[in-house]
Parts: C-alpha cells; structure tokens; sequence
C-alpha cells in the first residue's frame, strides 16, 4: 500500500506529457513517396531450422565448454601455493 502513491504520482504527471502532434510534419516529398514494395517473409527469412538438431548442437556445444571449465577448474585446485 505505501507504493500506491508513489505509482498515482507518476501515471498523474505522465498524464502532463507533452505529445508533438505528427500529422503535417512529414515534407511534400515525403507525402508524394511511393509506398515500399512488400516482400515475402519466407524467402527473405530463408529455410526454417530443425529444433531438435538445433538443441542437440547447442547441448554439444554447452558439454564441451562445462568440460572445459572443469578441467580448468581441477588445474586451478590442484596448484600447490608455496
């Protein structure tokens, strides 16, 4: 409850924004553009990939690099300080 005025402060003062209106800011070339030419999404985006061997290639690579940090890790503990 004593975050309830904090938050009705903020969304009152929000309220006192000062919106610039956008309509009549764009130039007359702007207005005289040619609407951009559509394209298709699957092209574009190309072939979609297979989760299952996407997951295996990233499970591949996280159990390479956690055997790595344990081989580092073991190094790191085996160290004798002098």
């Amino acid at each position: 409850m004593k975050f309830l005025p904090p938050i009705l402060l903020m969304l009152a003062t929000a309220g006192c924004a000062n919106i610039p209106e956008l309509e009549g800011s764009e130039t007359a070339a702007l207005r005289k553009a040619p609407y951009p030419k559509l394209i298709a999404l699957d092209p574009a985006l190309g072939p979609p990939t297979d989760p299952v061997s996407e997951a295996a290639e990233v499970e591949e690579d996280l159990t390479t690099r956690s055997e790595a940090l344990a081989k580092k890790a073991e190094a790191l503990q085996n160290v004798e300080i002098e």
